[in-house]
């Protein structure tokens, strides 16, 4: 359920709000624009399988019609799971514009309803109803469309008696998405599915080995599974360029963001959850340190996408680079040399909270985050040594006033590796399940209510 793009032109999946809609009510998706509009042509670009084609301009060839559309999808994709939806194109003057049709609403609803049943479990259609403020009936066609698609189940609920409720589920196995972590050092696959639980992964992989890899998990996902696509996370000590992997996976789309900004995206939607004020999550790999800003629910990139890069800080009494006061070589050196890791690890610490609180407080008094969570290619134990030192000694370290008007709580992320190919992953259901977080809004008594269910 794609958004569009100014890059390319979708075909769009035009919902209709009534409950049933049969096939033969399907309109054909031909030319709908002026008659001296281009036809449309399938370039091949898988965005979801049987959901969305990326179509261009090209002249000369025949309009598309919805028998020709199912045939170049099955072509892709190997099935068409859109019985109960119809291909619609909306005219490249209109579609361009800010405003919304009746396809985008329908997108969006459906993407809320699914974010609910992700949340928060079972609902039935009356939970959803006053979730939503849709009808009843209007919620009955959201779930039917979407239990066509293999997203979402259902089930009496428990307990009720002369009247049956019927509950409903996401399912998560509907659909899977495949991240790849491309460092040189930390190189790592991952299979997911719908809900982000992890199906199958392959860490500390060589990077010559990634692709293979992540097509190895690919084989793995459930037989009726639809993959919605790959995500790559990014870094200065890529092993493997992020061309290279869209053509060894074409036609799927391939989505790529920094490593820190989908640990942060990890962070929000499975590790330590959204905060009022955002949150910030400090990733700390053998490539330096970087910091991922989450606001309003949705990653900050800054000018030229250099937001959070906080590696090159000069910090602690010798004022040394972040990177290398924090580095997990200097680290494994130090266990090394010591012989007693516990000891080794108190010691990198000590010096380590040093260098970190400088960056912790620019970040408070800055960004005024309401969290900062620590993770990345560090022990567990060396995190939370860190978290400690920093705790015992908020107001001065090393002789240097450290006061801020807001100090956020610190701790480490409960993600291995920080999330870094768990983010990656949740890209594509990002981008193809899940609404804009911006656009979702609860009043008071709806969020207790849901705190209440959990």
């Amino acid at each position: 359920m794609p958004r569009a793009r100014q890059d390319a032109r979708l075909f769009f999946i035009n919902f209709d709000e009534h409950d049933s809609l049969q096939p033969e009510q399907e309109k054909e998706a031909g030319p709908q624009a002026p008659e001296d509009t281009l036809p449309w042509e399938a370039d091949g670009t898988l965005l979801s399988g049987g959901i969305v084609v990326s179509l261009g301009y090209s002249p000369g060839k025949p309009h598309f019609g919805r028998a020709e559309a199912d045939a170049e999808v099955r072509t892709m994709t190997g099935t068409v799971r859109s019985t109960t939806t119809r291909l619609g194109r909306t005219p490249p003057s209109i579609k361009d514009g800010p405003g919304i049709n009746h396809g985008d609403i329908a997108d969006h609803n459906s993407r809320i309803v699914l974010e609910l049943l992700r949340v928060f479990g079972a609902l039935t259609r009356r939970d959803l109803s006053q979730r939503l403020g849709l009808t009843e009936p209007a919620i009955t066609g959201i779930l039917r469309r979407l239990e066509g698609r293999g997203l979402v189940t259902s089930r009496r609920q428990a307990g009720a008696s002369r009247y049956p409720v019927t509950e409903f589920m996401m399912r998560p196995q509907g659909c899977v998405a495949l991240g790849l972590r491309l460092a040189r050092r930390a190189a790592s696959a991952v299979l997911i599915d719908a809900a982000g639980d992890v199906i199958a992964e392959r860490r500390d992989v060589l990077p010559e080995g990634l692709i293979a890899a992540g097509k190895e998990l690919l084989a793995l996902k459930p037989a009726e599974a639809e993959v919605l696509g790959v995500g790559a996370a990014l870094s200065p000590d890529d092993g493997i360029g992020i061309d290279e992997v869209r053509a060894a996976f074409a036609p799927l789309t391939v989505l790529a963001n920094a490593d820190s900004a989908t640990a942060a995206t990890a962070e929000r939607l499975i590790g330590a959850g959204d905060r009022d004020g955002g949150f910030v999550s400090i990733l700390v790999t053998r490539s330096g340190v970087r910091a991922g800003l989450s606001i309003g629910g949705r990653p900050f990139h800054g000018m030229h996408g250099f937001a959070g890069g906080i590696g090159a800080m000069r910090t602690g009494q010798d004022r040394a680079p972040l990177a290398e006061g924090l580095s997990p070589d200097r680290l494994d050196a130090a266990i090394a040399a010591d012989g007693d890791r516990e000891a080794a690890i108190a010691a990198w610490a000590h010096e380590a909270a040093d260098h970190l609180l400088d960056a912790v407080v620019a970040i408070s008094g800055v960004v005024v985050p309401g969290l900062i969570v620590i993770g990345g290619d560090l022990p567990d134990a060396a995190i939370d040594a860190v978290v400690a030192e920093i705790e015992a000694a908020p107001m001065a370290i090393g002789g240097r006033p450290t006061t801020t008007s807001w100090m956020p709580p610190l701790c480490r992320s409960p993600l291995p590796a920080a999330g870094v190919a768990l983010g990656a992953a949740l890209l594509p259901i990002v981008e193809f399940l899940l609404p804009d977080p911006r656009r979702l809004r609860e009043t008071p008594a709806q969020a207790e209510g849901g705190a209440a269910r959990a």
